[in-house]
């Protein structure tokens, strides 16, 4: 069977990347998919930032399960019955060591942004540092 990691956050650009994966991918029987969401690391210090810590990350713990939730039941619209994992930590190494269990990473293209485009994106880590194939979707 062919696992394949589909490393996803909620923007515009990753819900295309599950359209089209579904599309290409949901007919085929011997596939499996992994749907991956990373939620920042936060470092905050002093008793002071204790309550404004639990209160960020009860907010990230959220937003990471709404994501999740949200294409999972894409997936599971599409016949498709997706293992969904919610990780902590930097994003790249992150995906990357989950990558070592699949066959195929599936990105999003980051949107041309200025920003983007000063600061590149965790999209070209994925592609020259992941020891699998990457599916860049645009």
């Amino acid at each position: 069977m062919k696992k394949i990691l589909f490393a996803i956050d909620d923007t515009p650009e990753c819900q295309r990347a599950a359209e089209y994966v579904t599309d290409f991918f949901g007919t085929m029987s011997d596939c499996s998919f992994t749907l991956i969401h990373i939620k920042p690391e936060f470092n905050l210090y002093g008793d002071a930032m204790l309550t404004a810590y639990e209160e960020a990350e009860n907010k990230e713990e959220d937003k990471a399960r709404e994501v999740l939730e949200k294409f999972t039941q894409f997936f599971t619209s599409k016949g498709l019955n997706p293992t969904a994992l919610i990780k902590e930590g930097e994003p790249v190494s992150m995906v990357l060591e989950e990558a070592k269990n699949h066959h195929l990473l599936v990105i999003g293209r980051s949107a041309d942004s200025f920003f983007n485009k000063i600061f590149s994106s965790n999209q070209d880590d994925f592609i020259t540092k992941t020891p699998i194939p990457v599916l860049l979707v645009k």
